[in-house]
């Protein structure tokens, strides 16, 4: 777990390519197009294209929050340095000179 954000992200990203590589050019377009598969080939063409959408949605969905992390990072940058500590002095006003 000691890996970076980024890391985490582009092995993620890794992941879901192969899962698209493997969705489209295995399950779509081989063993959908095949005379007879043992499930039938429309079992197969849905297998793919699951597959196929789930990792493009997942690639996205990783890009996004690696865009997130990255701005929301900024925010608390820019935020540290607009504050200032402020040490106030007490000032003596008449309500406190009478108690």
């Amino acid at each position: 777990m000691s890996k970076s954000v980024k890391q985490r992200g582009l092995i993620g990203i890794i992941c879901c390519i192969i899962l698209f590589a493997f969705g489209y050019f295995f399950v779509l377009n081989y063993v959908s197009i095949m005379e007879k598969p043992p499930l039938g080939n429309t079992v197969y063409i849905l297998l793919g294209s699951t597959i196929s959408i789930g990792s493009i949605l997942g690639i996205l969905v990783i890009l996004k929050y690696l865009y997130d992390h990255k701005q929301k990072k900024e925010y608390k940058e820019r935020k540290r340095r607009k504050h200032k500590v402020l040490y106030l002095k007490k000032s003596r006003t008449k309500n406190n000179l009478s108690k």
